[in-house]
């Protein structure tokens, strides 16, 4: 069973998730509830903890840091007005922790690679238009500690592939995964001043969110057609893949694919 653990001085959070029943049949156990930074940390090197929620005020503003510094791979969750919306995040939380446990290979589990693996996942459903609102966006990418924000500007490049090309015809019964995987190990996770996600949305059609390393910058059009126009040369060169670009395009931020 997944563990929690909720840190707030709110006496009326804490009144909440004390009323809220049922842990064990969502697969968690009953979350454990701290006041301090201290009893936090000691909680935490005590017990295994695999999701935290802390109360958003300036009180815990050691622990947020300790926690962005010392567990990269630990869920956060945000604490909700209501049980209603809180067992809605739970409910979510529950399908993230299930993709980053499981059981994929009898390879050693390497934990900072399947959380990788899981941000891709939601930032496929993101590129999608599978999540109806920023907001949810927003939440959901804070949650799996993504590096990417639903407000900062970014690039969209759109790809299409002939979906009788051989490549595609040996392989596509395989599923989409495989070639997921392969065009990513091609752009790779970061090239130059933006970090790349691939999501292939078709047997025609592949989308590349290119986002910028250092938020405060702003990608320019010309180095993203450059660095796409290059890694596509050489999937066609390796592969025989042959991809051409349909459009790249500005994007005001990831909140633009919102229910698209």
């Amino acid at each position: 069973m997944y563990r929690l653990l909720i840190v707030t001085e709110n006496q009326t959070v804490q009144d909440m998730f004390d009323g809220m029943t049922g842990w064990e049949i969502m697969g968690f156990k009953p979350p454990r509830l701290r006041v301090s930074t201290a009893d936090a940390l000691e909680c935490m090197q005590k017990h295994s903890i695999d999701a935290i929620a802390i109360d958003e005020t300036p009180a815990f503003d050691d622990l947020r840091r300790h926690i962005t510094e010392k567990c990269p791979t630990m869920l956060r969750f945000p604490i909700m007005e209501t049980a209603e919306e809180q067992w809605k995040i739970i409910r979510e939380l529950d399908r993230m922790l299930g993709s980053l446990y499981a059981d994929r290979s009898n390879d050693y589990y390497d934990l900072p690679a399947a959380l990788q693996m899981t941000q891709e996942k939601l930032l496929k459903s993101i590129v999608c238009g599978l999540i109806p609102t920023e907001k949810e966006q927003a939440i959901r990418l804070s949650m799996l500690r993504c590096y990417e924000r639903t407000d900062v500007p970014c690039m969209l490049a759109r790809l299409g592939m002939d979906a009788d090309d051989p490549f595609l015809t040996s392989r596509w019964h395989y599923g989409s995964d495989r070639l997921e995987v392969a065009l990513r190990n091609f752009f790779g996770n970061v090239q130059d001043d933006m970090r790349l996600h691939v999501a292939v949305i078709s047997p025609e059609e592949v989308r590349v969110l290119c986002y910028p390393k250092d938020d405060s910058q702003t990608l320019e059009k010309s180095s993203v057609v450059s660095t796409v126009e290059d890694t596509v040369e050489q999937i066609g060169n390796y592969l025989g893949l042959e991809m051409n670009i349909l459009e790249v395009r500005p994007l005001p931020g990831l909140g633009a694919f919102a229910g698209a």
